[in-house]
C-alpha cells in the first residue's frame, strides 16, 4: 500500500511493526522518549524491517518524556509534514497520547482529520478512524519464528535443530508416532535407557557404514529398547550374539532420536503441532539463540568482541520448540524426567526476552508432577503465577488432547 504511518514507539516491540507488516509503508517515523528508544531496539527494528519491508524507510524522532509542549510541537510538525499520515496508537506513553488528542482536536478545528488505526496484536484486527468514518478489518498477518527472534534483537544460529538436525519429511513424521508409541508404552524407562545408550555409544560409536555394534554388558536392561524398536521396523539386520548386539538404524535421524535424551518429546510436540498448519503458521525446534548477534557491517573488532561476550557470559540460549500464530510465538520447553523451579524461570528468561508479554509460555513434561499433593500443589502454582501452563504426564494424554491442549492456550 505505501504511504506514511506514524507509531507512538513502544517498549512491546511487536506493538511497533504491526502497521509495516499490514501495509509496507513508504515510509514509517516512530516517536517516542529517549529512555524506551534505545539504540540497540532501533537497531532491531530496523534488522526486521530489512527483512519484511526493505523499501521502508524507518524514521526515528524524540519527543520530551515530560514535557507536554514537546509532544504536541513535534506532533503538530510531523502532521504539517506528512497531513494524510496515518496515525497508530497502539503505543507510546500518556503523555504523547494526551499531546496527540490535543493536535487532533486542534487539525480538527481547521477542516483536517487526521487518519488514526490500532492493529490487535493478538489478534490482527484493524480498527481505522478515516474521513470521518470507523472501519474494521482482519487480516492474515504473520512472522516467521527466525523474524521474531531478530524483532526482539537476537538471531537463531546455525546449530538450531530446524536447520542442521532434523528433516521433516513425511516418512520422518510416521517414524516419530512409531517412536512415541514405544515410549509410551515404557514411559520413564524410555528416558533412563537413552541415558545408558547414550553413554554407551560414546564409546561404541558406528562403523563407517553406519553398523552399530555394542557390547550387552554395559547396555543392561537398555537392551529391551532395541528389542522394541526393532519390532517397530526402526532398526535394521538385527542380531544379537553373547556378547554384542549388532545392527543398523533405519536412518541416521532415528539415531539422533535414541542417542540423545530428550530429543523424542520435542520431536513429539513438534509433529503434533504440524498437524495444525492453519494454526501454527511457522515452528522451529532446537531454536539455539544467540543473544549478541552477527552485525550486519561488522568489523573485526565487533567480531573479537561478539566472540568475548559468547566465551565469558552465557550469551546463547536453547529452547526446545517454538511455535507461531501469525505474530505470537509460543516458547515450549520439554523435560523428559522431573522440572524444578529452575526450569520455570529458564523459560521465564528466554520468553521475557525473545518474545515480550505478547508470547505464550508452556512446559510440557513427559511424567507426572510430583506425586505428592504439597509438591504438585506448590509447582502448578508457582507455574501459574509466572504465567506459565503446565502439560505434564504427556506419555498417558492422546495426541489430539495434546494438539487441543496446545491451540487452547493461543486463546483461539
Amino acid at each position: 500500500m505505501g504511504g506514511v504511518f506514524v507509531e507512538f514507539f513502544s517498549d512491546e516491540a511487536l506493538e511497533n511493526v504491526m502497521t509495516m507488516l499490514q501495509y509496507k509503508p513508504d515510509r514509517i517515523i516512530y516517536l517516542g522518549h529517549k529512555h524506551t528508544m534505545i539504540t540497540k531496539k532501533m537497531e532491531s527494528l530496523r534488522a526486521f524491517a530489512e527483512l519484511v519491508s526493505p523499501k521502508s524507510i524507518i524514521e526515528f524522532r524524540e519527543v520530551a518524556r515530560d514535557s507536554l509542549s514537546d509532544c504536541i510541537s513535534v506532533l503538530q510538525e510531523v502532521s504539517d509534514e506528512y497531513p494524510d499520515a496515518n496515525f497508530e496508537l497502539t503505543g507510546g506513553g500518556e503523555m504523547i497520547l494526551i499531546a496527540f488528542g490535543y493536535v487532533s482536536a486542534r487539525q480538527q478545528d481547521k477542516g483536517i482529520r487526521l487518519n488514526t488505526l490500532r492493529i490487535d496484536p493478538y489478534t490482527a484486527t484493524e480498527v481505522k478512524l478515516e474521513s470521518g468514518g470507523m472501519n474494521r478489518r482482519h487480516d492474515n498477518i504473520k512472522i516467521s519464528v527466525e523474524q521474531n527472534i531478530v524483532l526482539h534483537g537476537g538471531h537463531l544460529t546455525d546449530q538450531t535443530g530446524s536447520f542442521a538436525t532434523w528433516n521433516f519429511t513425511e516418512d520422518f513424521k510416521r517414524d516419530i508416532r512409531t517412536i512415541w508409541a514405544v515410549a509410551c508404552r515404557m514411559k520413564h524407562k524410555w528416558n533412563n535407557y537413552c541415558s545408558v545408550i547414550e553413554d554407551v555409544f560414546k564409546d561404541n560409536p558406528p562403523d563407517e557404514d553406519g553398523k552399530v555394534t555394542l557390547p550387552r554388558n554395559p547396555l543392561g536392561s537398555a537392551e529391551d529398547m532395541f528389542e522394541k524398536l526393532n519390532e517397530a521396523g526402526m532398526l535394521r539386520d538385527y542380531r544379537v550374539e553373547k556378547n554384542r548386539i549388532e545392527f543398523y538404524f533405519k536412518s541416521d535421524q532415528i539415531k539422533n532420536i535414541v542417542t540423545k535424551t530428550g530429543n523424542l518429546l520435542e520431536l513429539h510436540v513438534y509433529e503434533v503441532a504440524s498437524r495444525r498448519p492453519d494454526i501454527f503458521t511457522d515452528m522451529i525446534i532446537g531454536a539455539v539463540i544467540d543473544w549478541n548477534p552477527k552485525k550486519k557491517d561488522e568489523t573485526e573488532e565487533d567480531r573479537e568482541y561478539r566472540h568475548y561476550l559468547r566465551a565469558n557470559y552465557d550469551t546463547i540460549n536453547e529452547i526446545d520448540v517454538v511455535l507461531m500464530r501469525s505474530t505470537i510465538p509460543t516458547f515450549i520447553s520439554c523435560k523428559s524426567g522431573k522440572a524444578g523451579s529452575l526450569a520455570l524461570h529458564e523459560l521465564e528468561t528466554v520468553t521475557s526476552r525473545f518474545g515480550g508479554n505478547y508470547a505464550k509460555k508452556v512446559l510440557v513434561m513427559a511424567t507426572p508432577c510430583d506425586k505428592s499433593q504439597s509438591g504438585m500443589s506448590f509447582f502448578k502454582q508457582r507455574a501459574k503465577d509466572m504465567h506459565i501452563w503446565v502439560l505434564d504426564n504427556v506419555y498417558e494424554m492422546s495426541d489430539e488432547k495434546l494438539l487441543n491442549n496446545l491451540i487452547r492456550i493461543q486463546g483461539v
